[in-house]
């Protein structure tokens, strides 16, 4: 279905209904302590990435993402446990999946 969504609706009802049957079945704080670690895990990326960048304006020099993306890691880190290692394993399972994809994608023969 090409084109005719502009947002993936699929995956934001998807997202939904998890995080519903999470607040039904877990506690808040858990379910706060997940998307804690999303949002720091992902400011790390964007650190990572800006990181990279050949061209750095003044305001912002590449050792501060250096430290963004540190401080980002500590602080994922210093969540508690359960979501954590429940996350790190989401955030495994999604890279797994992906190279999976990819892998399967580059071995299919071509039409």
């Amino acid at each position: 279905m090409g084109g005719t969504h502009t947002v993936p609706f699929v995956a934001e009802l998807a997202v939904a209904v998890v995080v519903i049957l999470l607040l039904l079945t877990t506690d808040v704080m858990t379910v706060v302590g997940f998307s804690s670690f999303g949002v720091l895990v992902y400011y790390a990326v964007a650190n990572a990435s800006a990181y990279t960048l050949a061209a750095h304006p003044g305001y912002a020099p590449r050792w501060l993402n250096a430290v963004g993306f540190l401080g980002c890691v500590v602080l994922a880190f210093t969540l508690p446990p359960a979501p954590v290692l429940t996350m790190a394993a989401v955030l495994a399972a999604g890279v797994a999946g992906r190279w999976l994809v990819l892998r399967l994608r580059k071995h299919r023969p071509r039409l």
